[in-house]
Protein backbone atom coordinates (compact mmCIF):
# COMPACT_ATOMS: atom_id res chain seq x y z
CA UNK A 1 0.00 0.00 0.00
CA UNK A 2 1.40 3.58 -1.03
CA UNK A 3 1.78 5.95 1.86
CA UNK A 4 -0.33 8.25 0.45
CA UNK A 5 -3.06 5.70 0.72
CA UNK A 6 -2.19 4.36 3.97
CA UNK A 7 -2.36 8.10 5.10
CA UNK A 8 -5.41 8.63 4.30
CA UNK A 9 -6.88 5.58 5.95
CA UNK A 10 -4.95 6.51 9.00
CA UNK A 11 -6.84 10.07 8.77
CA UNK A 12 -10.52 8.54 8.91
CA UNK A 13 -9.31 6.29 11.68
CA UNK A 14 -8.35 9.72 13.66
CA UNK A 15 -11.56 11.07 12.82
CA UNK A 16 -13.10 7.93 13.63
CA UNK A 17 -11.42 8.23 17.04
CA UNK A 18 -12.51 11.51 17.44
CA UNK A 19 -16.10 10.59 17.41
CA UNK A 20 -15.81 7.80 19.55
CA UNK A 21 -14.55 10.40 22.06
CA UNK A 22 -16.53 12.87 21.30
CA UNK A 23 -19.30 10.13 22.32
CA UNK A 24 -17.80 8.63 25.27
CA UNK A 25 -17.09 12.06 26.73
CA UNK A 26 -20.83 13.10 26.57
CA UNK A 27 -21.86 8.97 28.10
CA UNK A 28 -19.68 10.29 30.76
CA UNK A 29 -21.44 13.74 31.35
CA UNK A 30 -24.70 12.33 31.26
CA UNK A 31 -23.61 9.76 34.11
CA UNK A 32 -22.23 12.60 36.03
CA UNK A 33 -25.51 14.29 35.53
CA UNK A 34 -27.70 11.25 36.46
CA UNK A 35 -25.72 10.51 39.60
CA UNK A 36 -25.88 14.20 40.68
CA UNK A 37 -29.78 14.97 39.84
CA UNK A 38 -30.31 12.04 41.58
CA UNK A 39 -28.12 13.45 44.88
CA UNK A 40 -29.80 16.28 44.55
CA UNK A 41 -33.17 14.51 44.84
CA UNK A 42 -32.02 12.95 47.95
CA UNK A 43 -31.38 16.00 49.31
CA UNK A 44 -34.86 17.30 48.44
CA UNK A 45 -36.64 14.10 50.10
CA UNK A 46 -34.68 14.48 53.23
CA UNK A 47 -35.00 18.02 53.79
CA UNK A 48 -38.98 17.11 53.28
CA UNK A 49 -38.50 14.08 55.38
CA UNK A 50 -37.66 16.45 58.22
CA UNK A 51 -39.67 18.98 57.96
CA UNK A 52 -42.49 16.44 57.86
CA UNK A 53 -41.24 15.11 61.80
CA UNK A 54 -41.11 19.00 63.10
CA UNK A 55 -44.30 19.28 61.80
CA UNK A 56 -44.95 16.02 63.49
CA UNK A 57 -43.47 16.52 66.23
CA UNK A 58 -45.03 19.38 67.40
CA UNK A 59 -48.81 18.19 66.93
CA UNK A 60 -47.55 15.44 69.58
CA UNK A 61 -46.05 17.97 71.94
CA UNK A 62 -49.37 20.00 71.37
CA UNK A 63 -52.06 17.20 71.90
CA UNK A 64 -49.83 16.79 75.21
CA UNK A 65 -50.08 20.28 76.17
CA UNK A 66 -54.21 20.55 75.45
CA UNK A 67 -54.10 16.84 77.85
CA UNK A 68 -51.96 18.35 80.57
CA UNK A 69 -54.05 21.66 80.31
CA UNK A 70 -57.38 19.96 80.15
CA UNK A 71 -56.06 17.96 83.48
CA UNK A 72 -55.02 21.04 85.44
CA UNK A 73 -57.84 22.94 84.87
CA UNK A 74 -59.83 19.47 86.17
CA UNK A 75 -57.74 19.60 88.91
CA UNK A 76 -57.83 23.55 89.73
CA UNK A 77 -61.55 22.95 89.68
CA UNK A 78 -61.82 20.47 92.26
CA UNK A 79 -59.40 21.71 94.76
CA UNK A 80 -61.47 25.60 94.12
CA UNK A 81 -64.65 23.41 94.97
CA UNK A 82 -62.72 21.98 98.25
CA UNK A 83 -61.86 25.18 99.31
CA UNK A 84 -65.62 26.45 99.59
CA UNK A 85 -66.10 24.06 102.30
CA UNK A 86 -63.16 24.08 104.54
CA UNK A 87 -62.87 25.95 107.68
CA UNK A 88 -59.52 24.83 108.76
CA UNK A 89 -57.08 27.97 108.90
CA UNK A 90 -53.84 25.58 107.36
CA UNK A 91 -55.65 23.79 105.34
CA UNK A 92 -57.27 26.84 103.68
CA UNK A 93 -53.99 28.20 103.54
CA UNK A 94 -52.32 24.98 101.69
CA UNK A 95 -55.25 24.81 99.32
CA UNK A 96 -55.00 28.04 98.46
CA UNK A 97 -51.39 27.36 97.88
CA UNK A 98 -52.31 24.80 95.48
CA UNK A 99 -54.32 27.02 93.79
CA UNK A 100 -52.13 29.17 93.43
CA UNK A 101 -49.80 26.91 91.56
CA UNK A 102 -52.19 25.33 89.61
CA UNK A 103 -52.98 28.86 88.10
CA UNK A 104 -49.31 29.61 87.17
CA UNK A 105 -48.95 26.21 86.26
CA UNK A 106 -51.90 26.22 84.08
CA UNK A 107 -50.74 29.90 82.55
CA UNK A 108 -47.60 28.99 81.40
CA UNK A 109 -49.01 25.77 79.58
CA UNK A 110 -51.50 28.01 77.92
CA UNK A 111 -48.45 30.48 76.73
CA UNK A 112 -46.41 27.59 75.42
CA UNK A 113 -49.27 25.99 73.92
CA UNK A 114 -50.04 30.21 72.19
CA UNK A 115 -46.07 30.32 71.21
CA UNK A 116 -46.65 26.34 69.64
CA UNK A 117 -49.32 27.22 67.60
CA UNK A 118 -47.54 29.90 66.21
CA UNK A 119 -44.54 27.85 65.54
CA UNK A 120 -46.36 24.98 64.00
CA UNK A 121 -48.04 27.61 61.13
CA UNK A 122 -44.63 27.73 60.24
CA UNK A 123 -43.88 24.66 60.51
CA UNK A 124 -46.98 23.25 58.17
CA UNK A 125 -45.57 25.88 55.78
CA UNK A 126 -42.13 24.15 55.64
CA UNK A 127 -43.32 20.62 55.63
CA UNK A 128 -45.88 21.72 52.45
CA UNK A 129 -42.85 23.95 50.89
CA UNK A 130 -40.69 21.04 51.32
CA UNK A 131 -42.85 18.49 50.18
CA UNK A 132 -43.59 20.61 46.93
CA UNK A 133 -40.26 21.39 46.11
CA UNK A 134 -39.29 17.86 46.46
CA UNK A 135 -41.85 16.69 44.21
CA UNK A 136 -41.31 19.37 41.56
CA UNK A 137 -37.96 18.28 41.02
CA UNK A 138 -38.53 14.84 41.40
CA UNK A 139 -40.81 15.40 38.29
CA UNK A 140 -38.29 17.47 36.34
CA UNK A 141 -35.83 14.74 37.34
CA UNK A 142 -37.26 11.84 35.79
CA UNK A 143 -38.00 13.60 32.56
CA UNK A 144 -33.99 14.87 32.38
CA UNK A 145 -33.09 11.52 33.29
CA UNK A 146 -35.27 9.77 30.87
CA UNK A 147 -33.76 12.17 28.12
CA UNK A 148 -30.50 11.45 29.07
CA UNK A 149 -31.49 7.26 29.09
CA UNK A 150 -33.18 8.00 25.63
CA UNK A 151 -29.39 10.11 24.41
CA UNK A 152 -27.30 7.78 25.90
CA UNK A 153 -29.00 5.14 24.38
CA UNK A 154 -28.62 6.73 20.55
CA UNK A 155 -24.93 7.22 21.64
CA UNK A 156 -24.05 3.76 22.42
CA UNK A 157 -25.93 2.70 18.93
CA UNK A 158 -23.52 5.25 17.11
CA UNK A 159 -20.58 4.25 19.08
CA UNK A 160 -21.61 0.41 17.66
CA UNK A 161 -21.84 2.02 14.07
CA UNK A 162 -18.50 3.79 14.50
CA UNK A 163 -16.41 0.92 16.14
CA UNK A 164 -17.83 -0.87 13.27
CA UNK A 165 -16.75 1.32 10.70
CA UNK A 166 -13.24 1.84 12.57
CA UNK A 167 -12.57 -1.97 12.53
CA UNK A 168 -13.21 -2.16 8.88
CA UNK A 169 -10.77 0.94 7.99
CA UNK A 170 -8.38 -0.92 10.47
CA UNK A 171 -8.69 -4.10 8.60
CA UNK A 172 -7.53 -2.29 5.63
CA UNK A 173 -4.25 -1.69 6.99
CA UNK A 174 -1.28 -3.66 6.03
CA UNK A 175 -0.64 -6.13 8.94
CA UNK A 176 2.60 -4.19 10.71
CA UNK A 177 0.51 -0.73 10.75
CA UNK A 178 -3.06 -2.78 11.75
CA UNK A 179 -1.19 -4.27 14.97
CA UNK A 180 0.00 -0.90 15.65
CA UNK A 181 -3.25 0.72 15.93
CA UNK A 182 -4.38 -2.02 17.60
CA UNK A 183 -1.72 -1.96 20.54
CA UNK A 184 -2.08 1.77 20.74
CA UNK A 185 -6.11 1.45 21.19
CA UNK A 186 -5.24 -0.83 23.74
CA UNK A 187 -3.37 1.14 26.19
CA UNK A 188 -4.45 4.89 24.85
CA UNK A 189 -7.96 6.56 23.61
CA UNK A 190 -6.23 7.33 20.37
CA UNK A 191 -4.12 5.77 18.20
CA UNK A 192 -3.70 8.36 15.74
CA UNK A 193 -3.70 12.02 16.40
CA UNK A 194 -2.80 15.23 14.54
CA UNK A 195 -0.24 18.01 15.47
CA UNK A 196 -0.67 21.38 16.23
CA UNK A 197 1.87 23.94 15.51
CA UNK A 198 4.20 21.10 15.53
CA UNK A 199 3.12 19.52 18.56
CA UNK A 200 1.64 15.86 18.77
CA UNK A 201 -1.85 16.51 19.93
CA UNK A 202 -1.51 13.04 21.96
CA UNK A 203 1.42 13.92 24.35
CA UNK A 204 2.02 17.69 23.54
CA UNK A 205 5.67 16.48 22.48
CA UNK A 206 7.04 19.10 19.88
CA UNK A 207 8.29 17.30 16.81
CA UNK A 208 11.30 17.77 14.91
CA UNK A 209 10.60 20.64 12.09
CA UNK A 210 11.08 17.93 9.29
CA UNK A 211 8.26 15.52 10.53
CA UNK A 212 6.26 18.33 11.12
CA UNK A 213 5.80 18.71 7.39
CA UNK A 214 6.36 15.17 6.29
CA UNK A 215 2.70 15.12 8.41
CA UNK A 216 1.32 17.41 6.56
CA UNK A 217 2.60 16.38 3.32
CA UNK A 218 0.68 12.94 3.80
CA UNK A 219 2.96 11.55 2.15
CA UNK A 220 5.16 9.37 4.99
CA UNK A 221 4.03 7.78 7.30
CA UNK A 222 4.96 9.75 10.64
CA UNK A 223 4.88 8.25 14.39
CA UNK A 224 5.39 10.35 17.43
CA UNK A 225 8.90 9.61 18.71
CA UNK A 226 7.34 9.94 22.39
CA UNK A 227 4.06 8.16 22.88
CA UNK A 228 4.36 6.60 18.90
CA UNK A 229 0.89 7.54 18.15
CA UNK A 230 0.32 8.04 13.90
CA UNK A 231 0.19 11.57 13.25
CA UNK A 232 -1.72 12.59 9.96
CA UNK A 233 -2.52 16.03 8.57
CA UNK A 234 -6.30 16.64 9.27
CA UNK A 235 -9.02 15.64 6.27
CA UNK A 236 -10.51 18.72 4.17
CA UNK A 237 -13.61 17.57 5.45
Amino acid sequence: MDPKTLNNILVEISEFEDLLLQASQKLEHNTQLTFSLEELQAEYESDAADAARLNQGAEVTLRSLENEITQVAQLLKVKQEMLVGLTDRRQVRAVADEISQLKQRLDNLENDTIQLLDQQDLLKSDAVESQGESRTHGTNCRAKQEAMAADSAQLSQKTKHIQNDMDRLISMLPPTEGRAVIRLREKLEQAVVHHHEGACQGCFHQLPQQQAISVDGGRHIVRCPSCMRFLVHRSWR
